[in-house]
């Protein structure tokens, strides 16, 4: 679990294993490895979850969580449209 801020409010994530190994491209088990991984793409994964936060239907409760499927169709870092998107998300 992991928690971001959007308008001032505290916000409840979570993230499986499998959505931290598409960012990293290989399968991982231990801690340290996962915990590595979130922290290299930690700002994605805030994105990710902010934008999930603000998508929500009006009056849904609870945290918001990632999965593998939030991650899959996400661009190479290293292209034009990523560096772009990564932009917009971050000024969002």
């Amino acid at each position: 679990m992991f928690e971001i801020e959007d308008g001032g409010q505290v916000i409840v994530c979570g993230i499986s294993q499998e959505a931290l190994q598409g960012f990293s491209q290989r399968r991982m088990y231990k801690g340290p490895d996962l915990l590595q991984c979130f922290a290299s793409a930690r700002t994605t994964i805030e994105a990710i979850a902010r934008e999930k936060w603000r998508q929500r239907p009006e009056g849904a409760s609870g945290h918001i969580n990632i999965w593998a499927d939030d991650v899959d169709d996400l661009p190479p870092a290293t292209t034009p449209v990523a560096a772009e998107q990564a932009s917009e998300l971050r000024r969002a």
